[in-house]
């Protein structure tokens, strides 16, 4: 006699299989979205590393330099290098994601997922004045340009005499490290444990203020 359908031992195999497979991919889904993310923010900050040595090779060498009051700051410098303002956003960062692309580029603040050295060790907190050039970079594949910062900080620079290296730099942004853009136009991913103030340093005898 010809049989159809399942057996009921059958049919509680099968469930028992959907519900392993099912418990598998919830507990690997995060994991996987997090991969993800961290590589889309990877891609995003080797694009703006890019996009800051095209905007030097067209000034001279020159990087964008600080500025003071509702003067062009960096996001608004380096937009025409930029493909898509989205690019400003590390996909897991929920606050800036929120952000529609056209203000992405503020003078008012920081509303990108990155911000940008800010030069300490060469003066450049206190006197906007200062030029970075390309040239002055003797050690570019270790020096960094861009950090990930703190959710929701409207911070455009990373300084070590506000302590942002402390309170802004989010050094554990994913599986306890960060990404983060060199001055050649690399990106590395950076655990907490081999993070050190030096990548951000041009003049390797500058004293890092204590917090």
């Amino acid at each position: 006699m010809k049989r159809n359908g399942f057996t009921l031992v059958e049919l509680l195999v099968v469930i028992g299989i959907l519900a392993i497979l099912g418990a598998i991919g919830f507990s690997i889904g995060p994991s996987a979205i997090q991969h993800a993310n961290c590589a889309g923010c990877a891609s995003r900050i080797h694009g703006l590393s890019l996009a800051f040595i095209q905007y030097a090779t067209d000034h001279d060498g020159q990087l964008p330099g600080r500025t003071v009051g509702t003067s062009d700051k960096w996001p608004v410098l380096l937009l025409p290098y930029v493909s898509d303002p989205k690019n400003y956003v590390d996909p897991g960062d929920p606050v800036a994601s929120a952000v529609p692309a056209s203000e992405l580029a503020s003078n008012s603040g920081n509303a990108s997922s990155f911000f940008f050295n800010g030069f300490n060790d060469l003066g450049a907190y206190n006197d906007p004045t200062v030029v970075v050039t390309l040239a002055n970079l003797n050690n570019a594949s270790n020096l960094a340009l861009l950090g990930q910062k703190v959710h929701g900080s409207d911070q455009y620079y990373m300084d070590f005499q506000e302590g942002n290296e402390s309170d802004v730099l989010n050094k554990t942004a994913y599986f306890g490290g960060a990404n983060y853009g060199y001055a050649d136009g690399s990106v590395r991913y950076v655990s907490l444990a081999n993070y050190t103030d030096q990548m951000w340093l041009v003049n390797q005898g500058y004293q890092i203020p204590s917090p």
